[in-house]
């Protein structure tokens, strides 16, 4: 419903093309007040690759539409374009009606607008896919990218084409695949699965074959599974685990409230989805020589050097009221035994209303008062009114020393940006055992910090064992001879071992794109 709201929307607000149509009345194929001269993005581009194809049909071979189609299809599933979907909508009636002349003009139209948004989605895509919707007009095609529109039409090289648009990826070829599996199970009227309480081995299960049912359509394998018999056998377990497993959920085999949520999640809003992700894979990085990448739905990190995964482990991200910023940045240095400056919103929203319940909280915690970062004059607490001051109007700074309580633990791995976002090592290592892990204000903490220090020193040449722990100081940095960039995105579904994975779409973003609450 909220995506006909907004479709419905674009076709009031849009400026539809001011076009007279009377190239197309020339020859034929129109008549002056056709609507699809209404919604064409490009008229005149599109009027001059027919008058060079000699005002021929260029939408003839089946499998050429139907690949286009395909991938509005997938864009109009990701829920983010009324555009698109709406183009895709006249499309359709176009071709199920036999209107192939309309149908012929608006594909050739659609065309260059899937060119135009797949060149432009590295620049606007994060505005698309996370905080609005794609309604506005997008750029015409330059003259050499028209020519080779041009040309492909004359070989007879549409689909080739519109695969040079697309991304190459295996995790998006994997998502699409997917999809179409999914797609299959559109078709079925299937039930949702229902239980009373928890259930584990040994117990009856009123409807374990609607349970199979929406275990394969996330492609479990179910090849040992028993299928005569109506209870909760040895054989159901594995299958029940490795679904928990691909949804990010504690795979101990018994069938709760978070994997029932999962199982009954619509086929629609898995293809929803999939598409959203697979679109969204255009953002990210296609160069793993040398990188990071944070996965911020999936709590992970990985670290590729010289092309090959070297390093993966758990992370710790920004809580949803304060969370951790999809952005791109570098890692310049290793510090070992970091000092923290405290961040001013930390300041204020957290620690000083600890002081006031709490006057020793500074002394415990080991966090000093200065008047501004990096100076040695200290401030002492007992002369402030605590009680009586306004957190927004605290004049000082706050530094936490460093020791093995500091926040940043004993190491932080330097990323210098304005938002102040960095990995870093951290004291509560039991949260690293729970399985959703957004509890921090915004910077990523990383589980065996000490082994992702050693085996980013050895990537770089150096060796940590040659550092004297007891001699370290405090804030000492190793510079890294090459500078790792750090990608932090956000999948909620992706291809791994050959598996499509689930994650909670813990920010909301996904909702907001589908207009769900």
């Amino acid at each position: 419903m909220a995506r006909l709201r907004a479709l419905f929307l674009l076709m009031i607000l849009m400026p539809c093309s001011v076009w007279s149509g009377s190239y197309f009345e020339q020859i034929g194929w129109l008549e002056k007040d056709s609507h699809v001269l209404r919604v064409l993005q490009f008229p005149k581009d599109v009027e001059n690759i027919y008058q060079e194809h000699d005002n021929r049909s260029i939408w003839f071979d089946l499998q050429q539409s139907t690949r286009l189609e395909f991938q509005l299809e997938v864009i109009a599933s990701a829920g983010f374009s009324p555009l698109f979907s709406r183009q895709l909508q006249y499309l359709e009636y176009y071709r199920k009606s036999n209107r192939w002349h309309e149908y012929d003009v608006l594909a050739t139209d659609t065309l260059l607008l899937y060119i135009s948004y797949a060149e432009q989605a590295k620049v606007l895509g994060y505005d698309w896919f996370f905080k609005s919707m794609l309604y506005k007009p997008l750029p015409r095609l330059s003259s050499a990218v028209l020519q080779m529109v041009t040309s492909s039409i004359a070989h007879q090289q549409l689909s080739e084409l519109i695969e040079a648009y697309t991304p190459d990826s295996k995790d998006y070829q994997k998502l699409l695949d997917s999809y179409l599996h999914v797609v299959k199970f559109t078709k079925l009227d299937i039930p949702e699965y229902t239980q009373e309480g928890l259930r584990g081995v040994g117990e009856p299960l009123d409807n374990r074959e609607i349970l199979l049912v929406r275990m394969e359509m996330v492609d479990v394998d179910l090849s040992e599974v028993r299928r005569d018999v109506d209870w909760y056998d040895e054989t159901l377990e594995s299958a029940v685990k490795e679904y928990q497993r691909l949804h990010g959920l504690k795979d101990d085999g018994v069938i709760g409230s978070n994997t029932l949520r999962w199982l009954n999640m619509s086929p629609d809003k898995r293809l929803s989805i999939l598409a959203l992700n697979a679109e969204r894979s255009r953002l990210w990085p296609i160069n793993f020589d040398n990188l990071i990448i944070v996965n911020v739905p999936g709590f992970e990190m990985k670290y590729w050097s010289s092309g090959k995964e070297v390093f993966e482990t758990k992370v710790v991200v920004g809580r949803r009221g304060r969370p951790t910023p999809l952005m791109t940045i570098e890692l310049e240095s290793l510090i070992l035994n970091p000092t923290w400056n405290v961040p001013w919103r930390i300041m204020v929203r957290d620690i000083i209303p600890k002081v006031k319940k709490d006057p020793d909280y500074l002394v415990k915690e080991n966090i000093t008062i200065v008047p501004r970062w990096g100076s040695k004059e200290l401030i002492d607490p007992q002369e402030i009114d605590w009680q009586n001051l306004r957190p927004s109007s605290f004049p000082y700074k706050m530094t936490q020393l460093s020791g093995d309580n500091n926040a940043l633990g004993l190491y932080k791995f330097n990323t210098p940006n304005r938002r102040a976002i960095f990995l870093h090592d951290t004291p509560s290592k039991e949260l690293f055992e729970e399985v959703s892990r957004a509890f921090s204000s915004g910077c990523v903490r990383v589980e065996h910090a000490d082994q992702f220090a050693s085996v980013l020193l050895k990537r770089q040449g150096a060796d940590m064992s040659l550092i004297d722990e007891n001699e370290v100081a405090a804030n000492q940095s190793i510079p890294l001879k090459r500078k790792v960039p750090v990608h932090i995105i956000y999948q909620t579904a992706w291809s791994e071992g050959g598996k499509i994975q689930y994650r909670d779409d813990i920010y909301r973003f996904d909702r907001k794109i589908h207009g769900k609450s």
